[in-house]
């Protein structure tokens, strides 16, 4: 098998929100051997049904988007008592935020984290969230955010000029420790996947469908070579939904002595960095780490 990463999604929204608890989770994961952690972000849930990108009607918002803490925040809690998983957030919705606080947060991350910091984002999809973000932005001012959070990050004076975003000539710090905070756009359209190959580090696919996922990474490739890019140089690292009954045609349902099969399909299709997000208790998701970490010789 290729080699791929292997990344555990914080719960960090419903019941199991608690910022403690995740630390502490966080700490388990880096002893177990595994690469990195990742957070989640949502501003609200909705009272009443909201359209939702390729469902036919509009739907509740799940119960766990009442709670969801900062994914930020989090990280950088969790920063403070790790010293080599890889920080990710899966995904900030950018377009809520100013790319200059937005920057300066995850730039802030890199320092706490001593330059373990990834910026996985996407433009956001929820019209009440962005009514109120204060702002409603069309998805492709996503590159544009982008470009400004890489200005920001780049060396003083900051200038920024943009048909959304303006940053009048500033110095503006902290700087990320890394060379480049690595980028890594989501998308829950063709288009987006097209963003991602022009601008971004990596695509971050949330795909429960490999043969959906391969097609996406495809077009993704061919996307990049159209923009003159090397698709060998950008990672995939996809987010999955895990659960222990089985589900034919899933990765990541049923028992964990078979996810192997599925890291190996992964591998096959040029996933770099699987993103795991186990269903159920925090007891529970360490029970399933440990074998997962067991049966792939992290431990």
């Amino acid at each position: 098998m290729n080699h791929i990463k292997i990344g555990i999604a914080l719960p960090n929204s419903g019941a199991h929100a608690d910022a403690r608890r995740l630390v502490d989770l966080a700490v388990e994961i880096e002893r177990l051997g595994f690469d990195s952690v990742w957070t989640l972000d949502r501003w609200l849930r909705p009272l009443d049904p909201v359209a939702m990108p390729g469902m036919p009607e509009p739907a509740m918002m799940p119960p766990s988007y009442s709670t969801v803490l900062d994914p930020i925040d989090l990280l950088c809690a969790v920063a403070a008592v790790t010293e080599r998983l890889w920080l990710g957030t899966s995904a900030v919705n950018a377009l809520y935020h100013s790319p200059v606080l937005l920057a300066r947060r995850y730039a802030t991350l890199d320092h706490l984290s001593s330059g373990r910091a990834i910026a996985g984002v996407t433009s956001g999809w929820m019209e009440p969230e962005f009514v109120a973000a204060g702002r409603v932005l069309p998805p492709d001012a996503l590159a544009e955010h982008v470009a400004a959070m890489r200005a920001v990050w780049g060396p003083d004076p900051v200038a920024f000029a943009g048909e959304h975003f303006e940053i009048p000539p500033s110095d503006i710090g902290p700087k990320p420790v890394q060379a480049a905070i690595p980028v890594l756009v989501g998308y829950a359209t063709d288009a987006g996947i097209e963003r991602a190959a022009r601008i971004a580090d990596g695509l971050h696919p949330f795909r429960q469908d490999l043969d959906r996922l391969g097609d996406d990474i495809d077009r993704f490739r061919r996307h990049a070579r159209a923009a003159g890019r090397d698709p060998s140089s950008l990672q995939v690292v996809a987010r999955f939904a895990a659960h222990l009954e089985p589900n034919p045609g899933r990765p990541f349902a049923g028992p964990v002595g078979t996810w192997m099969e599925d890291l190996e399909a992964l591998a096959a299709l040029g996933v770099n960095h699987a993103v795991i997000q186990v269903a159920g208790d925090l007891d529970g998701t360490i029970a399933v780490i440990t074998e997962l970490a067991r049966i792939t010789g992290r431990s």
